[in-house]
């Protein structure tokens, strides 16, 4: 197993004006971004930069590389999910390094390898390319909706389920294992739930980020909540960190009855509720039965892939569902 690693990490307010510093061994940069934050940030980029900038908008992205990209030597992702998601896959399909500079602080993809593809009305998870470095300007990431910011708290705390269920199914089904990922997860899961500021979430979404890199993996950071986030794509229009929250204490209730976690179900789903995250089934316009058919697409997305689902363990069944939904005031 290799490490994978960003050369360099800078996270502060003012981080954008120290983009030029770590392009000194390329000429040709090529920014992958959305056409909103373009028209905001062009002028101040070009600015900061000595040499010229190309932009390539991620609405213009479909499967291959496009010739513009075929003439840099380097990459760099500007903005949230959708723009880092696409500079991996253009980095994987050219064989370029790349350079995350995040926008927002929404999910845990910031220096990862795994980048989010639809497919079907699915979403699932390629393996690209790490970033060779992460740019994380704090005095732009704190002007992102807010509702961005609990997407990203919302995937850095679905971990509590994803490394029990983890730790599970490697005890259980011999799924593979590693103790130093296992603790990098469970470290940036711990720093977010005791101090839910700004640098502190964007170093846990990199150090999650890290894990799966190292591990060549998204199974530390992703469980039986992610595949349930995953099935409510095909309905729900709600951001991913807030639907991997809205599922996570559903999974701990079997993870604390199997043995497996220490984290109370209850307590996160306060957790949710305290903070304005979806919690209940009417924050999400969803039924009893419509989110009972997401579960169960969910474990058919968890056995696709070949991995062990607590609910799956306990055998848990329809009507087991419902009466945890109501004990959890879903």
């Amino acid at each position: 197993m290799s490490i994978v690693d960003p050369h360099f990490i800078v996270i502060e307010k003012g981080a954008l004006s120290k983009v030029d510093d770590f392009l000194e061994d390329y000429q040709r940069p090529i920014f992958v971004t959305d056409s909103l934050l373009f028209s905001i940030y062009k002028e101040e980029v070009e600015n900061l930069m000595d040499q010229e900038q190309t932009w390539f908008m991620v609405s213009h992205y479909e499967s291959g590389v496009p010739p513009q990209v075929l003439e840099k030597d380097v990459i760099l992702g500007f903005g949230g999910g959708r723009s880092l998601d696409t500079a991996k896959l253009l980095a994987r399909d050219t064989g370029l390094n790349w350079i995350s500079v995040p926008t927002a602080a929404s999910h845990d993809g910031i220096a990862s390898d795994v980048a989010s593809v639809s497919q079907n009305g699915y979403r699932y998870s390629v393996r690209c390319k790490s970033p060779i470095g992460v740019i994380a300007d704090l005095s732009i990431i704190e002007k992102a909706p807010p509702n961005l910011t609990l997407a990203g708290i919302g995937d850095i705390i679905s971990k509590a389920s994803s490394l029990g269920e983890w730790r599970l199914a490697h005890e259980v089904r011999e799924e593979p294992f590693e103790k130093r990922v296992y603790s990098l997860a469970e470290s940036a899961l711990e720093s977010v739930l005791q101090d839910e500021g700004l640098e502190t979430l964007v170093r846990a979404e990199i150090d999650a980020g890290r894990a799966m890199s190292i591990f060549g993996s998204s199974r530390p950071c992703s469980g039986t909540e992610h595949a349930i986030s995953h099935a409510m794509d095909r309905q729900c229009n709600e951001l991913h960190g807030l639907q991997v929250a809205f599922a996570t204490p559903l999974c701990l209730h079997y993870l604390r009855e199997a043995g497996y976690t220490d984290y109370g179900a209850e307590d996160m789903h306060q957790f949710l509720v305290e903070r304005n995250m979806p919690a209940r089934l009417s924050d999400l316009n969803l039924s009893e039965s419509q989110l009972i058919d997401h579960i169960q697409h969910g474990l058919d997305i968890m056995q696709r892939r070949d991995r062990y689902s607590a609910l799956q363990h306990l055998g848990v069944e329809n009507t087991d569902i419902l009466e945890t939904l109501k004990m959890l005031e879903y």
